[in-house]
């Protein structure tokens, strides 16, 4: 059909607030799947005969149907024979050996208590021993389900002790016949800039980047007459390009990675599915897109840039992506250009980087946009007020993904990753990357930002131990606060074990914690880049403090509880006085910092 493409039908359904249909955020799709660590590590340990029982937990969302059911379909292709089949799992024999499968461990079904489904699928593992036998269960199961089934049983004596061990510590190695994976580890983006990440790979598939599906067959010139005129086109075309493509994905990727590290909610496959399906496509349909077209109906918010900081859905990537809006980050010279030039000026067009292969479709509605902004400052027609708002907007939303950074830079003009609302951006994803800590010069940077925000204003002091203001007196001047030695402590990201091996794990904070590991300071990007000011002179507000300090306040109450060798007292913050114990068990006093 002429001027309609079938596939973005489909593709509508991915976005968790469709209009239309959302029938594509759940189940097994193989026209987008896309392969990733579980298909390429665990399916191979599921067909492996020593494999017992596979369990997968994590947020609804996190794709474990899709891939037991792509595993179901691979055993198909290599000859498996069904034995029987439902909506909630599969039995079937491959090689002599008998799989069963079990999308949603949490629910009953149909008219079967859930306890009754469980009790019949874990029956091979009673007793107090390994099971044996030609046999592999597959189980999608909450883990506090799991929990609650498990250990309540006196009869899964030996599962039982690999779920608590399990559950209870990080890294544990299970017992080989049993693989536990938590897809609430797994992350959808990574660090790298080789396109190897989830996101890449989906958004290869939805792009057809090789064009072995032909989903983009139909919009092209020959095939719609709105093909200069349609920002599904542009969007796709743009990420696609040569030139623009690669760079505008990895600024994708970074604002994805921001939602990683703010550790505010973990992104599912549906999430990433939603997301890609609502910057790209929007929710109308071509029909409908050609309608407002023609009716001159304004889409420059369905145009990706935009679309990607809309704060008027209620998808919840979509709101959390709509905090980061590069558009409320200021810079005066940068704000100066915008205000000044049209989006057809010489000096705007080369602070983009420019491609051939990508048509200049957004540029009528921004081009009426400036247009029609108020012409001085006596103009208070809000309709046009709304247009040089609007226009702001979209233009440094389009130079974040767009722009040329060299040219940027060459005009002194703020480059993309400047227009995040993070500084320390690049420090955090250098240590989450490497692990490592150089001469612990990350370790004394929080040790002094946690020492000055309890009001230690000596930087030695503040650097080589770690102050915590104590309760005391609230009639006295003086102010006491215990001092733990910087060496003490590290700075470390979470371990998930064997796990690694399974899923593409990136660590979503930093920890800094004793070396005993008795308290632990959860550290998202939100709290480091707080403190990171801190370190530089800011002084918190009460809203920072409240929203941010609540992990610190109770890794300082924690230590508190220890004993102390060491402690600070000062009475006009800048005389500071060590009371120590001394090997012989005495109390020697002594002036520090100068």
């Amino acid at each position: 059909m002429k001027n309609h493409n079938p596939h973005i039908d489909e593709f509508l359904k991915f976005y968790s607030q469709s209009d239309t249909s959302t029938g594509g955020t759940r189940g097994y799709d193989p026209k987008t799947y896309v392969e990733t660590k579980l298909d390429e590590k665990l399916t191979p340990a599921i067909f492996d005969p020593k494999t017992k029982l596979v369990i997968l937990s994590g947020n609804a969302g996190d794709g474990k149907t899709a891939y037991i059911q792509r595993v179901e379909a691979q055993a198909k292709t290599d000859g498996a024979k069904v034995a029987s089949q439902n909506e909630n799992g599969t039995s079937f024999t491959m090689r002599g050996v008998s799989f069963q499968t079990l999308y949603d461990g949490s629910q009953d079904f149909e008219g079967t208590k859930n306890d009754e489904v469980l009790a019949q699928f874990f029956r091979e593992f009673e007793g107090e021993r390994a099971p044996t036998g030609n046999f592999t269960k597959i189980i999608a199961i909450n883990e506090g389900k799991l929990r609650d089934f498990i250990l309540s049983k006196t009869e899964y004596k030996w599962l039982g002790k690999q779920v608590h061990h399990y559950l209870s510590y990080n890294g544990f190695p299970p017992h080989e016949s049993l693989i536990f994976v938590n897809l609430n580890s797994r992350s959808v983006v990574d660090t790298d800039d080789s396109a190897s990440s989830i996101l890449d790979k989906l958004l290869d598939r939805l792009l057809d980047t090789d064009d072995t599906a032909g989903f983009w067959k139909p919009c092209s010139a020959e095939n719609c007459a709105f093909a200069e005129r349609c920002y599904v086109k542009y969007n796709v075309d743009t990420l696609r390009d040569p030139k623009k493509g690669p760079i505008a994905r990895l600024r994708l990727k970074r604002l994805l990675l921001a939602i990683h590290f703010r550790k505010t909610r973990h992104i599912t496959m549906r999430d990433l599915r939603s997301i890609l399906s609502f910057i790209l496509f929007n929710k109308s349909t071509c029909e409908e897109l050609q309608a407002d077209l023609d009716g001159g109906n304004s889409v420059l918010d369905r145009f990706y840039y935009n679309a990607i900081f809309n704060t008027q859905e209620t998808d919840r990537l979509t709101q959390l992506l709509s905090q980061l809006d590069v558009a409320g980050v200021s810079n005066p010279k940068l704000d100066n250009l915008i205000n000044f030039r049209g989006p057809d000026d010489p000096e705007s067009q080369t602070l983009f980087i420019q491609s051939e292969h990508v048509a200049t479709t957004d540029s009528p509605h921004l081009n009426f946009l400036f247009n029609n902004r108020p012409e001085g400052t006596l103009d208070t027609d809000e309709t046009r007020r709304s247009n040089a708002r609007n226009y702001h907007a979209s233009f440094r939303r389009k130079l974040y993904f767009e722009g040329d950074e060299n040219k940027l830079r060459d005009r002194g003009l703020p480059i993309p990753a400047e227009l995040l609302p993070y500084r320390r951006f690049d420090q955090f994803i250098q240590f989450i990357s490497s692990k490592t800590d150089p001469d612990a010069k990350l370790r004394n940077q929080l040790t002094l930002a946690i020492s000055k925000s309890e009001r230690i204003y000596n930087e030695t002091v503040g650097r080589e131990k770690l102050c915590l203001r104590s309760g005391g007196s609230r009639r006295s001047q003086t102010k006491a606060f215990y001092a733990f030695p910087a060496s003490d402590f590290q700075v470390t990201v979470e371990d998930i074990g064997k796990q690694a091996e399974y899923i593409e794990y990136l660590p979503n904070c930093i920890y800094y914690r004793p070396l005993d590991k008795t308290a632990s300071l959860e550290i998202p990007i939100d709290l480091f880049e707080v403190l990171c000011r801190i370190h530089d002179g800011y002084v918190p507000t009460a809203s920072e403090i409240q929203t941010f300090f609540l992990n610190l306040d109770m890794f300082k109450r924690r230590l508190t509880c220890r004993p102390s060798d060491h402690i600070i007292l000062t009475d006009d913050d800048t005389n500071l006085f060590e009371v120590s114990r001394t090997p012989d068990i005495k109390l020697a006093m002594t002036k520090v910092g100068g």
